[in-house]
């Protein structure tokens, strides 16, 4: 009897803590704790339900929305001089030219599964997800009215192992692809090599000033890429693209606009000597801004799950022939 009643008690606590509510009546509770489920798998059964993860799914954008509104300031430097801008990207080129020999594919995507003890047994799981973010570039261009296809050229920005390189050179006539990690700039030229890809050309950028040997393009595309980079390089690198795409193209990016409690200091950030995988924002009115500056018609915004947090936006927009 004893053990029931535990088993009761826990059952309401479920209620209550996971879906957010009493429970119907007591029989719910009764059977509930009559079933035989140990207390882990109790506990399971709520998290597996329907009606759990409609609840936290609303929990989330509820919190998610209420946090975007609670700022009416974001204190982000975005502007600098180019000796400033080099710094910063001689800093960031040395965080992913060590993560490209230690972690090339975790360092794309940072799930243990990908780590190098681990990959070889996901590599299948770890290009397929390229496979369904290109897939949601053409869903979001398709239902805008954008056309895709082999009569245009594309850009990739931070191509890494060549994840999402593979399935755009399927889209797209040719790919040029960047980017600052030698490690994972070879894992990429060798999957090419591999698949005998001959529509891909890679390059390896040394310096921040390469962006402007970029040929003109049709379509720019870059996700997971300029997060990892100060505001300002972000802001430079895409300023420096949106000009290279041809009249009529179509920019697809995805990038940080809002990141809860942060700031981004030039002099703090200079001065710190942490060396790590970073996060960063550009608020999102100086991206409106620089594609409105640019010429383009935006087409879309649509918040994303790329950092796992409220405040990352894809964009697609359109430029004026």
């Amino acid at each position: 009897m004893s053990n029931t009643l535990a088993f009761a008690d826990l059952a309401r606590a479920c209620y209550r803590a996971l879906l957010g509510r009493e429970p119907e009546n007591e029989q719910v509770v009764e059977e509930r704790a009559a079933a035989g489920l140990s207390p882990e798998a109790m506990m399971q059964s709520f998290i597996n339900s329907d009606e759990f993860r409609k609840h936290t799914s609303e929990q989330a954008i509820h919190d998610c929305l209420m946090l975007n509104n609670t700022y009416d300031h974001l204190d982000i430097e975005v502007d600098v001089p180019p000796q400033i801008l080099s710094k910063m990207f001689d800093r960031i080129r040395g965080e992913w030219a060590a993560l490209g020999e230690t972690e090339p594919y975790w360092s794309v995507l940072t799930s243990d599964a990908f780590r190098s003890e681990n990959i070889q047994k996901h590599l299948d799981d770890f290009f397929q997800s390229g496979q369904t973010n290109i897939n949601w570039m053409q869903n979001i261009a398709k239902r805008n009215g954008v056309e895709l296809g082999k009569h245009q050229t594309c850009f990739e920005l931070g191509c890494g192992v060549g994840r999402l390189t593979l399935p755009l050179s399927e889209v797209f006539d040719h790919v040029t692809a960047y980017d600052i990690s030698p490690g994972n700039l070879r894992e990429c030229e060798a999957l090419i090599k591999a698949k005998g890809r001959e529509n891909i050309t890679t390059r390896l950028m040394t310096d921040i000033e390469d962006i402007r040997q970029a040929p003109g393009f049709d379509v720019l595309f870059s996700i997971i890429v300029l997060q990892h980079n100060p505001p300002p390089v972000q802001k430079f690198i895409l300023d420096v693209l949106l000009d290279k795409i041809n009249p009529g193209g179509i920019a697809y990016f995805q990038i940080p606009t809002f990141i809860p409690d942060y700031s981004f200091s030039v002099e703090t950030y200079l001065n710190d000597t942490a060396r790590e995988m970073e996060m960063h924002a550009v608020p999102m009115h100086q991206v409106l801004e620089l594609l409105r500056a640019k010429g383009f018609e935006l087409r879309e915004v649509l918040q994303d799950q790329f950092t796992g947090m409220p405040g990352s936006h894809s964009f697609l927009a359109v430029k004026s022939v």
